[in-house]
Parts: structure tokens; C-alpha cells; sequence
């Protein structure tokens, strides 16, 4: 089955202003996005262009931190679904005589990431799950825990000052865990691992796009030894130094995560697989309007 219209929301939602197409019989912004996603502990960044804002609108939304969501989506599919949320990190305005684009760069979880400062001691005994808990809190976000995470405890205690996002990547870190940022919620994973047990199948009748293609993922740098990381390497839960992977395009996607599992089914390939980094991208009008996503081989599901 083909799907043919292309939805959209985006709420401002401090500033009571929104903008969508769903109505057919009423003219609608020309809106075009790219939402980039990974599993890394760098915010999330999107572009976002708007076509022939109002110059009040304009300047209500260009201010920084600004909050953003964007939801978009095939009607046929339930329609717009959230896709994003974010804040704004800059935004830029021209006049081409014809239209008047207005392009804003959205960052999720930079205030968070950016302005959280902790000092915090925890007792002897503590569980690092309370750890990571009490830290999410701190940055105002809440926290999600993917399939097969664990937790070791601090038999002397743990203290942090400082950022509250350097404190909680070495408590993950320590435990074999990694942690992101998706739509403003802290997720995290085993390394090597995801974020649910099952997910979104993709095949030719389902969304999938053209060949899945080859590629070769290594990691950048070597993790620091901890006893958790020991026994996820025993338990070939965590990824090696070189692991098969594939890029695949498909429908636009907007409820998928880095991190998330997902099942492809091709002529080339068929197996579970986790979602190694994502971009949605889209056109209100006319181009894309689909996901390209980066995979590892994962033997979940």
C-alpha cells in the first residue's frame, strides 16, 4: 500500500503556538525538517525550516532555549506522531523574494546537558540505579531502563561535583551501560544493547525502502575495564571492536529511537538488529519523507 499524505505538527508549546496541515480545506505552512538521532551522550540535534512565519511569530520563537516539538506522519498511519522535542539553539531568517525561510537548529536536552550542576554524596551501600535515578531528577528528565540492565552497588559510597552529565556517564560507564537523550527522556541501555525487546519489523510490504546496505561499524575508542563490562563481554552482550551492520531507508518512521530493536526482512538480510543512529527527514510539499537508519546486528528480538 502507498501512502500519500504527509502530516505535520510543530508546538511551541511555552508560547501557545501551533502549526499543522491537517485541515485540507486551509492553507498551511510549507515546514520541511532533519532529526538526527544516536545512542551517544551528545544531545540529539534537529533543522527545522519554516516557510512565511509571521514576523511577530518570528520573533516570539527565535529566542534561545525556546521549546519545540515536532510530530509528523502519514494520515493513512495514524497520522503525526512526535518525532522530537527539543530546544532552540539558533535560528536565522531570510527573505528570497519569493518566501521568507525561517531555519531553526533544535537541540534535546541542552539545558539539561548544559546547566545541571551537582554535588552529591551517596552513602556506603548505595545502589548506582538511585545513583543515575537521583542524577536524571536533578536534570529534570525522566529516565527510562532498557532490556537487561543492571546495577552494581558503591560499597564505599560515591560522591560527584559537577556536571550532572559527566556523573552519570561514569556511573554508567562503570556498570557497562550507556545512556542518550530521546525526546527529552534519558534512556539507558547495556552497552551493546536496547531499549525494548521487540519492535518495528521492516520489509518491502512494511515500510522498507529499496536494498538494506552494508556496512562496517567500529567503535571509536576502548572502554575502560570494570567488572560489569567483563561479564556483558562473556555474555556477548556488548558489541566487539568491528561488528556487520546495514543502512536501510524506510517510510517515515517517527515513533523509532536510536536504541531501539527492529526486525528487517529482505532478500538480502533477515534478523534482529539495533538502531545504531537514525535520520527522519522530511518535506511538507515535495522529496523525502522517510528514515534512513543505521544498524547493528543484534541477537535479541
Amino acid at each position: 500500500m502507498r501512502y500519500w499524505k504527509r502530516q505535520y505538527k510543530i508546538r511551541f508549546p511555552d508560547l501557545d503556538l501551533e502549526y499543522n496541515n491537517f485541515d485540507d480545506e486551509k492553507d498551511s505552512l510549507h515546514i520541511s525538517f532533519e532529526v538526527v538521532k544516536d545512542v551517544s551522550d551528545k544531545s540529539n540535534k534537529t533543522k527545522l525550516k519554516i516557510i512565511n512565519l509571521s514576523e511577530e511569530s518570528i520573533r516570539k520563537i527565535e529566542k534561545a532555549d525556546t521549546k519545540v516539538e515536532i510530530y509528523a506522519g502519514y494520515k493513512e498511519l495514524g497520522g503525526a506522531m512526535h518525532i522530537f522535542s527539543g530546544t532552540v539553539i539558533s535560528c536565522k531568517s531570510k527573505d528570497t523574494l519569493k518566501d521568507v525561510e525561517t531555519e531553526l537548529e533544535l537541540s534535546d536536552g541542552q539545558v539539561a546537558l548544559r546547566d545541571t550542576v551537582v554535588s552529591m554524596n551517596f552513602a556506603p551501600g548505595t545502589d548506582a540505579r538511585n545513583i543515575v535515578s537521583r542524577l536524571a531528577a536533578e536534570m529534570g528528565l525522566p529516565i527510562t531502563f532498557g532490556k537487561d540492565v543492571t546495577f552494581e552497588s558503591y560499597p564505599d559510597g560515591y560522591s560527584c561535583v559537577g556536571a550532572a552529565r559527566n556523573a552519570l556517564t561514569e556511573v554508567c560507564n562503570a556498570n557497562g551501560l550507556t545512556w542518550s537523550i530521546q525526546n527529552g527522556i534519558i534512556s539507558v541501555i547495556l552497552s551493546g544493547g536496547t531499549s525494548v525487546d521487540s519492535g518495528i519489523v521492516f520489509s518491502p510490504s512494511s515500510g522498507l525502502i529499496g536494498s538494506p546496505e552494508r556496512i562496517v561499524e567500529s567503535r571509536a575508542k576502548e572502554d575502560k575495564e570494570t567488572p560489569k563490562r567483563s561479564r556483558t563481554q562473556q555474555a556477548k552482550k556488548e558489541k566487539p571492536e568491528k561488528k556487520a551492520g546495514w543502512k536501510i531507508r524506510a517510510l517515515l518512521t517517527p515513533s523509532l529511537n536510536a536504541g531501539d530493536a527492529v526486525k528487517v526482512e529482505s532478500r538480502l538480510i533477515s534478523g534482529w538488529f539495533r538502531v545504531e543512529s537514525i535520520k527522519h527527514g522530511g518535506d511538507s510539499v515535495s522529496g523525502d519523507w522517510t528514515s534512513e537508519i543505521e544498524l547493528i546486528e543484534y541477537q535479541g528480538g
